[in-house]
C-alpha cells in the first residue's frame, strides 16, 4: 500500500470511528429494557423504609432507573431531570412538614408541565386537598394536586392498626391502566385512604374498595400537561414473593395470626398494573 493510500485509509477509519463512538455511547447509556425515563422516589423523613425498598425494586423490575430524592433536592434543584415523581407509603403529615409551600409548588409545576405523579398510600393521602385521619382533619397543608379528600384508615376494610389483603373492584375497563385487568384485584391494605373527589373534579375512578361504602381506591387524572395516579393500597408489596426485598411483620386479623409475607396471598402480582400506570403517566 502506498503512503497516499495509507493516509486515505486512515482518514476513512477515523471518520467511521467518529460516527460509531456516539452510537456506542448512546447505547451504553440507555437504561435496562431501553427505558429512558427516570423516576424520582421520595425517601426523606416519614417515608417508610420497606415501602421505599419495595417500590424501588418494582420500578427497577420494569426497567426504569430510580433515584432516591429528599426534600432538599426538590427545593434546590427541582425535578427537571425526571419524568415521574413517586411519593411512597409513609407519614403524610411528615411529608407536609418537610416539603415547604415552595417545594409543593415546584411539584405541581413539574406535573403541570408534563411530568407524572404516582402516590401510594401515604403519597395518596398527601395528594389530596384535605386529609382526614381517624375522623379528624389533620392540621397540615397537603400537596392538593388531587381535587378531593383523602380519608382513612377504614376499619371496615382492615381494622386499624392491623393490615391485610383487601379486594379492589375494577370499575373502569376502558382506561388504558385497567382495560386488561380482571374484574377485581387483591392488594395489601395498610391504613390507606379512600379517595373522595369533589363534584365535577374531572377524575377517573379506576377501582373501588369492596368493603365499607365501596369508596374509590384507585384514581387517575390529568393535571395540566401531566398525569396523576394515586392508589390507597400497597401494590408494591409482593406478599407471596421475595422479589420486592421485603418481609412484612406478623399481623393478626380476626383472631388469626399471619407470620410474615408468605402467609398473605395477593392472588397474583400487582406489578403489571403499576407498570401500566407508569406507562400511562409517561403517555406511552
Amino acid at each position: 500500500m502506498s503512503q497516499k493510500e495509507g493516509r486515505k485509509r486512515g482518514k476513512w477509519l477515523m471518520s467511521g470511528l467518529l460516527v460509531l463512538l456516539p452510537l456506542l455511547f448512546l447505547t451504553h447509556c440507555q437504561s435496562p429494557q431501553g427505558k429512558a425515563a427516570n423516576i424520582a422516589l421520595y425517601s426523606d423523613r416519614g417515608a417508610d423504609e420497606d415501602c421505599i425498598k419495595a417500590t424501588q425494586n418494582m420500578f427497577e423490575w420494569m426497567g426504569y432507573t430510580v433515584e432516591l430524592v429528599k426534600a432538599g433536592r426538590i427545593n434546590n434543584d427541582g425535578l427537571g431531570n425526571f419524568k415521574i415523581l413517586c411519593i411512597p407509603g409513609g407519614n403524610m403529615y411528615q411529608y407536609a412538614q418537610d416539603l415547604s409551600l415552595e417545594d409543593k409548588e415546584k411539584i405541581k409545576n413539574f406535573v403541570r408541565d408534563g411530568g407524572g405523579y404516582i402516590g401510594i398510600c401515604g403519597g395518596a393521602y398527601f395528594a389530596g386537598e384535605k386529609v382526614i385521619w381517624q375522623g379528624s382533619q389533620l392540621p397540615m397543608t397537603p400537596l392538593g394536586i388531587f381535587p378531593g379528600t383523602t380519608k382513612g384508615p377504614i376499619d371496615e376494610i382492615v381494622p386499624y392498626p392491623e393490615y391485610g389483603m383487601c379486594k379492589v373492584n375494577i370499575v373502569d375497563t376502558t382506561h388504558s391502566i385497567t382495560q386488561s385487568e380482571l374484574d377485581s384485584a387483591w392488594i395489601l391494605y395498610y391504613w390507606g385512604p379512600v379517595l373522595i373527589p369533589n363534584e365535577d373534579a374531572g377524575v377517573t375512578i379506576l377501582g373501588r374498595y369492596d368493603k365499607g361504602n365501596m369508596e374509590p381506591a384507585m384514581i387517575a387524572f390529568d393535571y395540566g400537561e401531566g398525569r396523576v395516579f394515586i392508589i390507597g393500597t400497597h401494590p408494591e408489596f409482593e406478599e407471596d414473593s421475595d422479589r420486592d426485598g421485603v418481609t412484612l411483620q406478623d399481623t393478626m386479623i380476626n383472631g388469626v395470626t399471619y407470620f410474615g409475607e408468605d402467609k398473605l396471598d395477593d392472588r397474583g402480582s400487582d406489578w403489571d398494573l403499576m407498570k401500566k400506570a407508569v406507562l400511562w403517566c409517561l403517555k406511552k
